[in-house]
């Protein structure tokens, strides 16, 4: 019987592919987030060119626009930082001499375990407690004593003046346990989000983009060049500016404020 002339196939063993290599990263590179003011000031002054082109901004230049967008960052979504401070009957003025930040955003007076013992609901003469009842009449003796003390004004109330910094307490009642909310601003921006710390990166770099067109707009005309006139404008201005303004509009969509509660 004749034999086919194919070739028979060979296997040859499998070699494992020799895995990518990883890429060092450099120590000027910028991180997600967790990045310092130098690490910002060296990538801004390389993204506008530097060390190729002679970029005329110097580096404290550089880092007022970081603090700046740093402080603009901190008006819209600031720090919370949480607290608690104890009720002493008869004294209305707190945290008077406390750094706070830029204020107390909010104050919340919670009382344990609330119960009639004072207060009568609706036909109720006994004075007990209802925990025995069901919750849907615990509840809605609760929304009646909130009402009730709104009226004859026993609840606590609270008011912060930004001026003298106290905070003031109306009808201080020791039983009561406070918890306070402060707004504080980022001082550094390793301390930024994720988020945070990409807005102000890019805001940071559109505002020394800017500054930079801003003190090119000093030649009024063409420079002669070896092959054409080099022509300066403010069209790197003007494009910082836009990309600016869109930045704001969108900081403004990251607002942070204090939560509103419904009695």
């Amino acid at each position: 019987m004749p034999t086919s002339n194919a070739s028979t196939p060979v296997t040859l063993p499998a070699t494992p592919q020799p895995l990518p290599q990883r890429l060092e990263p450099s120590p000027d590179m910028l991180p997600l987030k967790g990045y310092s003011m130098q690490q910002l000031t060296g990538y801004i002054m390389r993204q506008l060119g530097a060390p190729v082109w002679n970029v005329e901004l110097t580096p404290q230049m550089v880092m007022d626009n970081i603090q700046d967008a740093l402080n603009l960052y901190s008006q819209w979504v600031p720090l919370r930082r949480p607290g608690t401070i104890p009720l002493i009957r008869g004294v209305f003025e707190y945290l008077k001499g406390t750094d706070v930040g830029l204020g107390v955003a909010d104050v919340s007076f919670v009382e344990p375990n609330p119960v009639p013992t004072e207060i009568f609901y609706g036909n109720l003469i006994n004075p007990a407690p209802l925990f025995r009842t069901g919750l849907d009449e615990y509840d809605g003796f609760i929304r009646w004593r909130k009402t009730w003390m709104r009226v004859t004004s026993v609840r606590p109330d609270w008011f912060y003046d930004d001026y003298a910094k106290v905070l003031y307490i109306h009808n201080p009642i020791e039983r009561y346990q406070v918890g306070i909310i402060c707004y504080f601003p980022y001082d550094r921006t390793e301390s930024l989000t994720a988020t945070g710390a990409l807005w102000v990166k890019e805001y940071a770099l559109e505002k020394a983009r800017y500054a930079l067109g801003d003190l090119w707009m000093k030649f009024s005309g063409a420079i002669p060049g070896p092959v054409k006139d080099i022509q300066l404008d403010a069209a790197k201005r003007d494009k910082a500016e836009a990309r600016m303004t869109e930045l704001r509009e969108q900081l403004k969509g990251m607002q942070l404020s204090a939560g509103i509660s419904v009695d």
